[in-house]
Formats: structure tokens, sequence, C-alpha cells
């Protein structure tokens, strides 16, 4: 395998640490696959896209397969720990039982992670099935052409979410009350949100010291398999970018990833 010659190439906006982090989950899901597998951060034409040689042909439509027709995906992880409904470690069957539970592992002193944003009986299973079924509404026939998929940014209105995509976020300031309270739809990238809970499981972003709940990422340039990702994200190698982004609460339980914006240079 060539693994300068990609087979997925997605359209990506680096500021959104949501389909930074999707990139990262679905890297992850191809090395699962295919071992050998390789992604990394590139520019076409000044549009940055997000590329993976995995050696397979239609690798793309493959994965959707998968992740969205397989008959049982997500199931939760059987621990002798009591968990909270939102906090229940999951795992992702299709994916030879890949755990999910980074949402229990605190950067501090606390009993789960400054990046989960949901909060209640909304339980992560749940909301993974929910973004498999609207990514299943949403998939469209192999590309044929040569440019970037718009995948990460194909959307639809749903009741519900994590939260991890900037772009589809609201303010109930901006729009007069609050689409949950009122259990309306908000236009939500399914792949994005599905992809990014899987990323994060590896590939945790850095606190940005003395700046409270901001974190950071760094794209790559290189070809690497998804087991250096978190090396590269730790400032090892060549970076493409590097960014820092806000975790902004609504309040106590509910939140949303913000915008990045370019990391400040020490």
């Amino acid at each position: 395998m060539n693994a300068r010659q990609p087979d997925i190439a997605l359209a990506v906006d680096e500021r959104n640490p949501g389909q930074f982090f999707g990139c990262c989950g679905l890297l992850e899901f191809a090395c699962r696959l295919w071992p050998g597998a390789e992604g990394w951060f590139t520019r076409r034409n000044r549009v940055s896209v997000f590329q993976l040689a995995t050696g397979q042909d239609d690798a793309l439509g493959k994965l959707e397969s998968l992740i969205c027709d397989s008959g049982e995906l997500v199931a939760l992880a059987e621990d002798h720990a009591p968990h909270a409904a939102d906090r229940k470690p999951v795992l992702l069957r299709a994916f030879g039982d890949m755990r999910l539970d980074w949402w229990l592992t605190p950067y501090g002193d606390g009993d789960k992670s400054e990046l989960k944003i949901w909060a209640g009986q909304q339980r992560p299973d749940g909301k993974i099935n929910d973004m498999r079924q609207a990514w299943h509404q949403l998939r469209e026939p192999s590309r044929r052409d040569n440019l970037p998929s718009p995948l990460l940014a194909r959307r639809r209105p749903l009741t519900g979410r994590f939260g991890f995509d900037p772009s589809t976020s609201w303010e109930a300031v901006d729009v007069g009350f609050s689409p949950d309270e009122q259990g309306l739809p908000v236009q939500t990238a399914p792949a994005t949100e599905l992809l990014a809970a899987v990323g994060l499981q590896r590939c945790r972003p850095a606190v940005v010291e003395g700046r409270g709940r901001w974190f950071s990422y760094r794209t790559w340039r290189d070809p690497v398999e998804i087991s250096l990702v978190p090396a590269v994200m730790s400032r090892i190698g060549e970076a493409w970018g590097d960014y820092e982004f806000p975790v902004v609460m609504r309040n106590a339980q509910y939140g949303s990833f913000g915008w990045a914006r370019p990391a400040r240079r020490k």
C-alpha cells in the first residue's frame, strides 16, 4: 500500500473541534478494520482535507455500511462499578468490542471528564444509536469523482446530540428560547457527532493551562496510524496547525464545544 495515495478524502474545517476529532474517529475505525491504514491533513485548492490511505476499494462506503447497517453496533459495557445513566461505558460490537468510556476520566479531581457535555438520562449508547440512524438517512451513493466528501458537514434536524460540532450549536440568547427545553429539532451533523465520540477515546486534547475550560489539538501533515496520533497531538513531529477551543457550558449540565482558534505561541 502506498501511504501517500489516499482512497478516502473528507472536506474538513480545522477550526471545528468536532470535525477534527471526527477525523480521528474515522482513522480509528479504518485502522481497526485495515491494519496499516494511515491518515493525514492536507489542502486542495486552499480547502482543508483529511485523507486516509487504506488500500481498499470504496473504503468510505464500506465504513459507512459497517457503522450504519450493523445489526448491533452499540451495547452497554457490563461493569461492576455503578454509573449514572449518562456515564455508562459502551462497546462498539462491529469494531472488536471497542470500549468507549473517556467521559469517566477527568483531567482534574472530579468524577467525570471536563469534555463531557451531556447529562441526565441521556445515555451515550442512545446518542450513538440516534446519530447512527440519522447518518444512515443521509448516506449518498459512492462517489466517482475526486472531490473531497462532505460527510462531516451533512446535516438533518434532530432533537438530541452530543454537542461536539460548533457549526450546529445555538445559544438561547440568539433564538430567544431553548430548543432543547422545547423539544425542537436542531440541524445536526450526525457523522461528525458519532465519529468525534469515538475519536476522543484515544485522542484526548490537552488542557490549556490558566485558561479555564480550554483545550488544544493539532493537525498533522505526514501519514500516521491511529496509534501515533496521541504523540502527534503531544507536539511530537511536525504540525500542520495548532488550535485551542473552549468547552462552553450553557448550564451546570449541558454544553458544547466552541470554535477553535490558532493556539497562542509561547
